[in-house]
């Protein structure tokens, strides 16, 4: 973590500090070409003065614009050596005076390109500077640089202008004022017009040669039109020549120039690599210390918490005799102290742990063992008692339908209703002693499954026909919806009857008028059988409760109702044993459904 902190701040130091070099660099370049552009525009104005001075003499006061004032145009030479000539115009264009050094005075038509401009800005007192122009061929001695003119007022009285004077500069002295401008070690810079054509530069030959350097990106940034956006003070890009360079800029507004001065970039390079380096030793320095600082802390604290975290796995598998040896002499030594303490309080409370759960678990096999015996001997008491009971049971049930069929239309009718009661109860106690042997059964484990395939419609038509005698058939309908094409049900067909009977009966119990209805269907590979009634429904507080053995609810423990609350009991037992589930939706008053979901079974997965 701390070489990662070091190596992104030193990273971050590189990053701002190239980019404030940029920034210094860009400033000082921009400086250097602003203050070039000031002296080639003060270099200009001041021929442009030196000729305003010429023109406020007495022979102009006295005489005006006449040809004696050629000896005034003489020592205007004599005084600026960078006039190569100069002529004195009224305000029709007419020349009166002028004078020049040795080469050829420019042609006519040469004059006349610039006069119109110029008398325009002489009416209005104002100076005319020309464009650059190069000689033609033959006109001057080969080898002259670049040409301009600059035109000024003349003016008789203050106000009264009478004319012009025009003057042809030589350029080569601005180029002097350029080759003495240093831009670092190996920079330079060189004047251009706003078409791109080269003034003046440190290397002549450049300017003889005519060359525009209008492509240049440097060009392109100085003159380029406003915008919205900034203009870059400095900018990387390659020169005439293709090299590399940092370039500035600087415009000359009044005459229609720039100077541009340029750096190679490897010696705008060189101070950057210098700091580099010092940033790079400096971090190489942190990363030493922070190395050995890192060890120090692994020696003093790392070790001995990997000692603690080992101790802590080793309880942690049981090894509750581990023990830590640290001679720190610090905090961790207090803790591995304190850890030596905690296995030693943990180890007496495992062993006392141990002696109580070797007792509780004696004491609850105990337990288990006469639980098991009470199970069996209940076990055993009910099938006695299941042996006992029907044994008689089923004498009186013979004995009762013998009596009743032997006695057709010999009794009284109320004798034969009674008859008819004692075998009615009869057979329901019979029932009653079945359920309980049915329940004890799946308690104990011991109720099997035989599969084996089942036709609903056919197990569905049976129980109805069981159930269809205690119905009162005058209140209450017994629907059957049972569709024809559902597949045969593997499973146990006993169990399944069962079930059925269970929640039949237990619908026709509290179902005093409406309907009963019975249906099946086949949704998603499961089967789903439903019994719904129009009885007195379930609260919705003894939804959970009427499937637990013994429960019947609180609307039908007021004893109107007869039951055992083995009913339910049973069928969700049976359900389970049989791998399904039960659910029931009711509402007080309105009735009642319950859907048993069972799994349809193949007859490959039943053989296995």
């Amino acid at each position: 973590m701390i070489s990662a902190g070091l190596v992104t701040s030193g990273l971050l130091e590189i990053y701002f500090h190239r980019q404030e070099s940029w920034e210094h660099f860009g400033l000082i370049q921009k400086e250097s070409a602003d203050a070039t552009a000031s002296k080639i525009e003060q270099f200009v104005q001041e021929i442009a003065r030196t000729m305003r001075a010429a023109t406020k003499t007495r022979e102009i006061v006295r005489e005006g614009l006449s040809p004696d004032y050629k000896w005034e145009l003489r020592r205007l030479l004599v005084n600026s050596p960078s006039i190569t000539a100069a002529a004195g115009f009224d305000l029709n264009g007419v020349k009166h005076a002028e004078a020049r050094r040795l080469k050829p005075f420019p042609s006519q038509d040469k004059w006349n390109s610039v006069i119109h401009a110029a008398l325009e800005k002489a009416k209005q007192r104002q100076f005319h500077f020309g464009p650059v122009y190069f000689p033609e061929e033959g006109t001057f001695p080969e080898g002259a640089g670049p040409y301009m003119t600059i035109a000024v007022p003349i003016e008789r009285f203050a106000g009264e202008v009478i004319g012009m004077l025009v003057a042809e500069i030589d350029l080569k002295y601005v180029g002097q004022v350029i080759s003495s401008i240093h831009v670092g070690k190996a920079g330079h810079a060189y004047l251009v017009t706003g078409s791109g054509q080269l003034i003046a530069h440190s290397d002549l030959s450049l300017v003889l040669q005519k060359r525009n350097l209008a492509q240049l990106d440097q060009m392109k940034a100085a003159f380029q039109p406003n915008s919205k956006e900034p203009k870059p003070i400095a900018l990387v890009t390659r020169n005439l020549h293709g090299e590399k360079v940092f370039a500035s800029y600087a415009l000359i507004s009044s005459l229609g120039w720039a100077v541009l001065t340029e750096q190679p970039i490897q010696e705008i390079y060189v101070p950057l690599y210098a700091s580099m380096l010092r940033t790079s030793g400096v971090l190489l320095f942190g990363l030493g210390v922070a190395l050995v600082a890192t060890l120090f802390v692994s020696r003093r604290v790392v070790r001995p918490l990997e000692t603690l975290r080992q101790g802590v796995e080793r309880i942690r598998q049981g090894d509750l005799s581990t023990r830590l040896e640290l001679q720190t002499g610090d905090e961790i030594q207090i803790l591995a102290d304190e850890f030596n303490e905690m296995a030693a309080h943990l180890r007496e409370a495992y062993s006392d742990l141990e002696r109580k759960v070797a007792e509780r678990t004696q004491e609850l096999t105990t337990v288990n063992e006469k639980l098991v015996e009470v199970s069996e001997h209940k076990s055993r008491f009910l099938a006695n008692v299941n042996h006992e009971l029907r044994t008689p049971l089923s004498s009186i049930i013979g004995y009762a339908r013998l009596l009743r069929r032997e006695t057709e239309g010999q009794i009284s009718l109320l004798q034969r209703e009674n008859l008819k009661d004692l075998l009615r109860n009869a057979e329901r106690l019979l029932r009653l002693i079945d359920s309980l042997l049915d329940f004890a059964k799946i308690e104990a484990g011991k109720m099997e499954v035989q599969l084996e395939p089942v036709r609903i419609e056919e197990l569905v038509q049976g129980a109805a026909a069981s159930i269809e005698p205690i119905l009162n058939k005058v209140a209450v309908r017994l629907i059957r919806d049972i569709p024809s094409e559902i597949a045969p049900l593997y499973t146990d067909r006993e169990k399944l009857r069962q079930i059925i009977l269970n929640l039949l009966g237990n619908a026709v119990k509290f179902t005093d008028r409406g309907e009963i209805r019975i249906s099946a269907s086949q949704e998603d590979g499961d089967f789903k059988l439903a019994v719904a009634d129009t009885g007195i429904g379930i609260d919705k507080a003894d939804v959970h409760r009427i499937f637990e053995e013994f429960d019947r609810g609180r609307l039908i423990n007021d004893g109107s109702y007869r039951g055992t609350g083995l009913g339910l009991a049973i069928v969700k037992r049976l359900v389970g044993v049989l791998g399904g589930s039960i659910i029931v939706e009711s509402e007080v008053g309105k009735g009642s459904t319950f859907t048993v979901t069972l799994p349809f079974k193949t007859r490959e997965a039943t053989s296995l």
